[in-house]
């Protein structure tokens, strides 16, 4: 859910509880918000009224909308003899699997989308206790960004990292 949605989301769970909470009070028997209603219909106020309504209409189409429609799932290639498609999930898959290979990385847990500019993948992130981060969000910025255009032929419009935990102890590998 983007940006836009959660504000609409907002403005019309807002508009809503005050519909719910002023139905509730004439219910009840108070008529006052009711005859309010009616004076705000009559005079100036009637293009406010007019206003507010036309955007809590807007905002259930919009969230409507966003309820039904289908999210792009798939990256879509061009070449002569047809098209390919490439899965978010073959995407994500890429994706955990060139951060495993860092030094450091104890786990990755990709989020992908796929958007109008390109790729959106948000990465949460374990990692060694032993690791400089900043160093390594650069590095696998920078692994990632690559293997997704060599192998996907498509750019990363946005690539977040998210270090979740860092690990207590320092795995270190075995003597014989």
């Amino acid at each position: 859910m983007g940006l836009l949605d959660r504000i609409l989301l907002t403005v019309y769970t807002v508009a809503l509880m005050a519909f719910s909470a002023v139905s509730l009070v004439v219910a009840l028997g108070y008529r006052s918000p009711f005859a309010a209603f009616q004076v705000a219909l009559r005079g100036q106020a009637r293009w406010l009224t007019g206003g507010v309504s036309l955007l809590v209409l807007v905002a259930s189409l919009r969230l409507l909308y966003s309820a039904f429609a289908r999210p792009r799932a798939h990256v879509v290639h061009e070449t002569e003899l047809g098209e390919v498609r490439v899965s978010r999930e073959a995407v994500a898959n890429l994706m955990q699997r060139v951060a495993k290979q860092v030094r450091g990385i104890r786990d990755v847990r990709p989020d992908v989308a796929i958007g109008p500019d390109g790729i959106d993948a948000r990465l949460r992130l374990w990692v060694s206790p032993d690791v400089n981060i900043p160093a390594l969000a650069a590095q696998v910025q920078d692994e990632l960004r690559r293997a997704v255009r060599e192998v996907v032929g498509v750019e990363l419009s946005v690539l977040s990292l998210r270090v979740e935990n860092i690990g207590t102890d320092v795995r270190r590998g075995r003597l014989e």
